[in-house]
């Protein structure tokens, strides 16, 4: 059976294409997305950290109907 894994790792800027170049020569690769550094804007952004809620609850909502479905 094939699993699909969602991981999220911190490198610095230089390294990024390195292992981006090396993750695809391994694996069969879905997506690869650059996360933005957000943590200024989660403290200082009320707007964005009720938006960053929104997110994490509907994410929560999706996986717990998938888990019902299995």
């Amino acid at each position: 059976m094939i699993q699909k894994l969602n991981i999220t790792i911190e490198l610095e800027d230089f390294e990024t294409p390195a292992f981006e170049h090396w993750l695809n020569d391994q694996v069969n690769v879905l997506d690869f997305l650059v996360v933005p550094d957000t943590s200024d804007l989660y403290k200082n952004d009320p707007v964005f950290k009720k938006l960053s809620k929104c997110v994490k609850d509907a994410k929560k909502a999706r996986d717990r109907y998938y888990n019902e479905k299995r």
